[in-house]
């Protein structure tokens, strides 16, 4: 996979907006298991501890999607 790494996206579903939004997190990873083992720790953490001006109800997910690395590809 020359040139692609795993990267961690974050997702915040807010019910009662009905939509939901992406950040990246600008966070890389060259193997897919260590961005789904961060995903996994980050989304165990109660939302207080995660997030400021974020909804209680709100649903906060970690998202691994493979990208081409930063810089590797230039047009």
């Amino acid at each position: 996979m020359k040139g692609l790494v795993w990267a961690l996206y974050l997702m915040v579903q807010d019910p009662n907006a009905g939509a939901a939004s992406w950040a990246y997190t600008g966070v890389t990873y060259l193997n897919k298991q260590s961005c789904v083992s961060d995903g996994a720790t980050f989304a165990k953490m109660p939302i207080g501890s995660k997030a400021v001006g974020v909804p209680s109800q709100a649903n906060i997910a970690y998202v691994c999607i493979l990208q081409p690395k930063p810089e590797h590809y230039k047009g």
